[in-house]
């Protein structure tokens, strides 16, 4: 070794001391607010967690509620735990068709459906698929629109609800195969 080589490793040493040196004054300066951000990151931690598992838990809670109700629909109990989780409870009111009771804002749209499809008439099932609001379902009411209007001898109505159809959907064959072939009265 050199005495370029000796140098140059003890000026490296010095500035990794220097260093050291500076982040010890640093610690010690700033060494309550450094304890209080780490202690407030892992409580902040911890509440999420904490939150999450809560969370879990009812949703299970509720699940094995909703489960119960509908192997035993006469079960109160369970049906007041169900209750707890709005969204289910929605959804098993839902599937039992008890439309008037559901205010769930992303089962308005199918309650909507349903009871157009339930309806079965042409202004209620205009009605649906001139809603602005509603955007899923639409094919299949005009699936259903399609075999009224051909049923009432309307087939120029027809055709047009049929072409509105996107080629990719699952209704555009039902569609075409009504058309084609027409409602036989």
């Amino acid at each position: 070794m050199d005495i370029k080589e000796v140098k140059e490793e003890i000026k490296k040493e010095e500035e990794l001391l220097i260093k050291v040196f500076q982040l010890e004054k640093f610690i010690k300066k700033y060494k309550k607010p450094l304890i209080i951000f780490s202690a407030l990151i892992v409580i902040v931690l911890i509440g999420i967690n904490a939150y999450d598992y809560y969370k879990t838990q009812q949703l299970i809670v509720a699940n094995e509620a909703l489960e119960e109700v509908m192997n035993n629909p006469n079960n109160q109990e369970a049906l007041e735990r169900l209750r707890a989780d709005k969204k289910l409870y929605d959804l098993y009111l839902l599937q039992k068709g008890e439309f008037s009771k559901i205010d769930t804002k992303s089962l308005e749209e199918i309650k909507a459906y349903k009871e157009a499809m339930k309806k079965g008439t042409v202004e209620a099932l205009e009605s649906y698929l001139n809603n602005p609001k509603y955007k899923i379902l639409k094919n299949s009411v005009r699936v259903a629109l399609i075999r009224l209007y051909l049923e009432k001898g309307n087939r120029q109505k027809a055709v047009m609800l049929a072409s509105q159809i996107p080629q990719d959907s699952q209704f555009k064959p039902i569609a075409t195969y009504l058309i084609h072939y027409g409602i036989v009265k």
